[in-house]
This record gives structure tokens, C-alpha cells and sequence, in this order.
């Protein structure tokens, strides 16, 4: 299938690489614009849905790519790992907050403790 891209007729195989390659030199915008001009014609392009995830700029919209990719093919290996390492980085957050909230209080304790101990101890 042919579209038209700045006057000049490209096939959506074509468009894809060429946002593939625009997106490893680091022009993410202008890969946006390519892999959004393939979904145009093409809804179910596994791969520039994958790549407009690699180029999202919030969490949020990168699972919102990957789910999409995962509607299409339930079966897409790179969108689960994908997802899925996500899913680690949180929990991995989610440990890290804990323990350091957990740490924060123990501190406070400590330093109760230590208050009242010199309270109790230093004659008024």
C-alpha cells in the first residue's frame, strides 16, 4: 500500500524504516510523525506501536502503547517483557520507598527514645 508523504509516494513498509532509522539517529518527533502516519493507514502495525513505546515520554503512554500492542497480538513476546520490566521498576520502587519509610521511622524512634532519656536524666 502507497501513501503520500510530502509529495512523494511511499509504502508503508518503507515509511516504517525509515521511522526505525530516524529514531536511532535521535529524532524522536520526526520518528513519532512517521510510525503515527503508518498507523494512519494502518491500525494493526505491531511494530510502529512498539516504537511509538520506545519514544514515549511518560510511563503512562508507553503502557498505553504496549497494551495496544498486546490487544493486536496477545502473543507479542517484546510487548510483555517490555510491561513486564516496567512492572519490576515499580515494584522495585515501591521496595525502595518501604525501606526507606521504614528507616525514617526507626531514626524517629531512636530519637524519642533519646529525648526522653535525657528528660528522665537531666536533674531540672
Amino acid at each position: 500500500m502507497d501513501i503520500e508523504t510530502g509529495g512523494a509516494s511511499t509504502n508503508l513498509e518503507e515509511l516504517l524504516q525509515r521511522g526505525i532509522r530516524t529514531a536511532r539517529e535521535g529524532n524522536a518527533e520526526g520518528a513519532r510523525r512517521m510510525f503515527e502516519a503508518v498507523l494512519a493507514v494502518n491500525k494493526r502495525e505491531e511494530r510502529a506501536w512498539l516504537w511509538l513505546a520506545s519514544l514515549a515520554d511518560t510511563k503512562d503512554e508507553k503502557r498505553g502503547y504496549l497494551e495496544t500492542v498486546l490487544k493486536l497480538n496477545p502473543k507479542n513476546d517484546v510487548a510483555h517483557r517490555a510491561l513486564a520490566a516496567m512492572e519490576d521498576t515499580r515494584s522495585n520502587t515501591d521496595r525502595q520507598t518501604m525501606r526507606l519509610g521504614l528507616t525514617v521511622v526507626g531514626v524517629l524512634v531512636v530519637l524519642v527514645i533519646v529525648v526522653i532519656l535525657l528528660v528522665v536524666l537531666i536533674p531540672h
